[in-house]
């Protein structure tokens, strides 16, 4: 993963409205809207440091710790498959 790199996916990943959903659920943020949710991914993403990101397969993980979080992205579409948080913090927000 270089930097051009993980500035094209915070620019250009993508989720349904279902998948923001799951998102949100999974990051217990439900009060915010899509709109907040990409941008909260999108923050997430720019402030993962390099070396916390690995690619495996088809996917990309980022760890965020500043976050709490780690994000699943594919590598082909950049659609964000699943975020979880990591730890025992109960919000990422």
């Amino acid at each position: 993963m270089d930097a051009n790199l993980k500035a094209a996916i915070a620019d250009k990943f993508r989720n349904t409205s279902l998948g923001f959903v799951r998102i949100r659920n999974n990051l217990n943020v439900n009060h915010l809207t899509d709109n907040e949710t990409e941008g909260l991914l999108r923050r997430i993403i720019l402030s993962t440091p390099l070396q916390d990101i690995v690619t495996k397969g088809k996917n990309h993980y980022f760890k965020c710790l500043e976050h709490n979080t780690v994000l699943t992205v594919n590598s082909y579409t950049f659609t964000i498959i699943t975020a979880k948080i990591i730890g025992k913090k109960e919000s990422v927000f």
